[in-house]
């Protein structure tokens, strides 16, 4: 039960310093996600919170691109295909911010799959 309740504080602390990283700048920095996901490898599950509401924000962020411009460039992609090219993005990147990576992953799905870009 405790485990529960030290998981889920987690969650609502890590949502809230999310929610002023948007409301400051709106996402991430490849940097920043590089940093998050080797900490979470190498320590305990609370440090892996981070990388989780990442994932979510930037399929999320996908997602919306998706539907906001009527083209379905994610039909076939899997969320593992995702996360290895946003980190190779972001190694080769690391000053750019997630939302860039999502145009820039949006476009290059679009151009695989032959769909006009606007």
């Amino acid at each position: 039960m405790s485990r529960t309740i030290a998981f889920l504080a987690g969650c609502l602390l890590s949502f809230n310093l999310f929610a002023s990283a948007v409301e400051i700048k709106g996402v991430r920095s490849c940097s920043k996600w590089i940093e998050e996901k080797r900490i979470a490898k190498s320590t305990k599950e609370m440090n892996k919170i981070p990388v989780l509401i990442t994932r979510s924000w930037f399929l999320g962020y996908l997602s919306g691109r998706a539907d906001e411009s009527g083209r379905n460039f994610l039909k076939g992609a899997d969320s593992d295909s995702i996360f290895l090219w946003l980190d190779n993005y972001c190694q080769a990147n690391p000053n750019m911010d997630l939302d860039k990576a999502g145009i820039d992953l949006a476009r290059e799905l679009m151009q695989l799959k032959g769909i006009k870009q606007r």
